[in-house]
């Protein structure tokens, strides 16, 4: 019994020694990043808008694959806009089964691929065209999705 007091004699120092209690570092949380809306291009959503999933699948991977592959050709054999025109030409041409199934998409395509390279003819393919053709074909592929 005498233990007893002494116990409840410590704990009442201990409450006048720290009024507000004993606190204990906390473990920083790391913020809540929330992703940005990715960007589309509206002609592109509007014309694809009644387009089936099937559809929508083809050009998100037609251009998801010519970003992965203008990134890992870097400028070596992709060296143009010139160079890089073609190989998107004969790409569509072996990925797309109908032409002209969605009117004026080609020139919304164009016309991303404008905005985000400029209107130069021909120039080098260099670590900022090859972001630049990279988020053309990333507004592309967000723009046939089912967002």
């Amino acid at each position: 019994m005498k233990y007893l007091v002494w116990v409840f004699g410590a704990l009442f120092l201990a409450s006048l020694a720290f009024p507000n209690g004993v606190s204990f570092p906390v473990k920083p949380q790391p913020p809540v990043v929330i992703p940005d809306k990715p960007v589309t291009d509206p002609t592109i959503v509007q014309l694809l808008s009644n387009a089936p999933a099937e559809d929508k699948a083809r050009v998100r991977g037609i251009y998801s694959g010519l970003k992965t592959v203008i990134q890992r050709d870097n400028g070596a054999l992709v060296s143009t806009t010139e160079k890089w025109a073609l190989v998107q030409a004969n790409t569509l041409k072996l990925a797309v089964e109908q032409v002209n199934k969605y009117p004026g998409l080609d020139v919304a395509i164009d016309n991303v691929f404008r905005a985000q390279v400029g209107t130069l003819d021909v120039s080098a393919v260099n670590a900022d065209m090859v972001k630049k053709l990279a988020t053309a074909c990333d507004i592309i592929a967000n723009s046939a999705s089912d967002l």
